[in-house]
């Protein structure tokens, strides 16, 4: 076992009677099973296939898993570009500071439930989403880890036919170095409507552990539209995890947009549940210097007449990489499946790294299925005509990385947060031309 691993189990052991909701004799059984599962296992490492480019172990042996201090205290936003690119749109925000709700400075919708994870764990609805399992058995490990120590988060109920009047933004700030675990439960009943922003920064914090697990549930015919940007400190190591369990004629779109960490995995895990139901899963990644950024995704078609599309766009300079793994599995009565995915990366520098691995795993024959990767450099004809119309150097290559990026906005559903990204997008340019000036 790692130290790191170590240091989780001992602060479980340490905590476990503090944790929120501890009184709940179900919830303080899942825990104990839950780290006992994590203490037999320890932290993924690279002999897993699944986490054979991403070493996880590793980093967090770099960064501080000790618990992040409860804050107290008055706290300012940061003036980042991630929690600005929502600026123009109308919107709830709730901020969290080490993954603990800031009532005083939030703004919750009235008319439906939006409370911290421990106000709402007594609820049923609640205690099915904590208990959600993902698929994937490498990365149940992690999950488990999160059960155990998750503190802080949110959770949002939505009534049947409820709509959030406008989006809620979440914006998680790290305040301080250390581990903080969160877990938020997003459940929609039938033909419920929300759309939720994002934004992970750190407020001070330069070495730290930022571990989410968000559960989504969604009712017949109810829509979620999900758009996260994460741009964490250069010391940071971010692991999210969300599942959706997505119900008939249902609809979920998720973008994520990956900036900053030293390492990150975001790992989606959607399940069709229902006859009729849309998932895009979608993201677009810019690093630098020795960044790390992994993307995995398994899309289970378990009903019929479903539709998944997943496409990531991902740019890489100087010496930092980039993983997408993705996974298609129609069941053997799923006929009827549409599901596609595609990874593109654009390596701006010969040390840069990209790790592609698309795949389908198919059991029905009535089904249109496709997937597919490529990885390559600027376009050095497109370079030159753009030179060629007097256009200099630096601007050529922000076009031409705009473009590349563009279709990857294009997924993106909402209008005013679809152009943020752009502009965020720009400045992340912008900001390495001036780093290597």
């Amino acid at each position: 076992m790692t130290d790191a691993a170590k240091t989780f189990v001992e602060t479980y052991e340490r905590e476990r009677g503090s944790l929120p909701a501890s009184g709940l004799v179900w919830l303080s059984a899942r825990r104990d099973a839950a780290m006992k599962e994590f203490a037999a296992s320890g932290l993924p490492h690279r002999r897993l296939e699944d986490w054979r480019y991403t070493d996880l172990a590793r980093a967090l042996e770099k960064a501080s898993v000790v618990s992040a201090p409860l804050h107290k205290g008055d706290v300012a936003l940061p003036d980042a570009t991630a929690i600005n690119v929502f600026g123009a749109v109308d919107r709830h925000v709730v901020v969290f500071v080490n993954g603990v709700m800031q009532t005083k400075i939030s703004d919750l919708p009235s008319g439906v439930t939006v409370v911290s994870l421990s106000d709402a764990l007594s609820a049923d609805w609640a205690k099915t989403l904590v208990e959600t399992r993902v698929s994937d058995a490498q990365a149940a490990n992690v999950t488990a880890l999160n059960l155990a120590l998750m503190r802080g988060g949110l959770a949002l109920h939505l009534a049947k036919g409820v709509k959030l009047d406008k989006p809620l933004h979440l914006i998680h700030l790290a305040g301080d170095d250390g581990a903080s675990h969160r877990r938020n439960l997003v459940r929609l009943d039938d033909g419920a409507e929300a759309v939720i922003y994002e934004s992970y920064v750190s407020a001070g914090a330069t070495n730290y552990f930022d571990d989410v697990v968000t559960n989504v549930s969604l009712g017949a015919e109810a829509r979620l539209t999900h758009i996260k940007v994460q741009d964490e400190a250069a010391g940071a190591v971010h692991l999210a995890t969300l599942t959706a369990a997505l119900a008939a004629k249902s609809y979920f779109s998720s973008f994520t947009m990956t900036l900053g960490s030293a390492l990150s995995r975001n790992q989606t895990f959607v399940r069709f549940d229902g006859e009729g139901a849309q998932a895009h899963v979608n993201g677009a990644t810019a690093l630098r210097g020795r960044q790390h950024g992994d993307q995995f995704c398994i899309v289970d078609h378990a009903v019929p007449s479903c539709t998944s599309a997943t496409l990531y766009r991902t740019v890489l300079d100087d010496a930092s990489t980039g993983v997408f793994q993705g996974k298609v599995i129609v069941r053997p009565y799923a006929q009827k499946t549409d599901g596609r995915q595609m990874s593109n990366a654009l390596l701006l520098s010969r040390d840069a790294a990209m790790n592609a691995k698309p795949e389908l795993e198919i059991y029905a024959d009535d089904v249109q299925c496709a997937h597919g990767s490529t990885i390559g450099e600027l376009n050095r004809e497109a370079l030159f005509y753009l030179r060629s119309r007097g256009i200099d150097e630096q601007s050529a290559r922000q076009l031409l990385i705009s473009a590349f990026l563009d279709e990857a906005f294009e997924t993106v559903p909402d209008d005013a947060a679809r152009e943020g990204l752009r502009a965020l997008a720009a400045d992340w340019f912008r900001l390495a031309l001036k780093e290597d000036a």
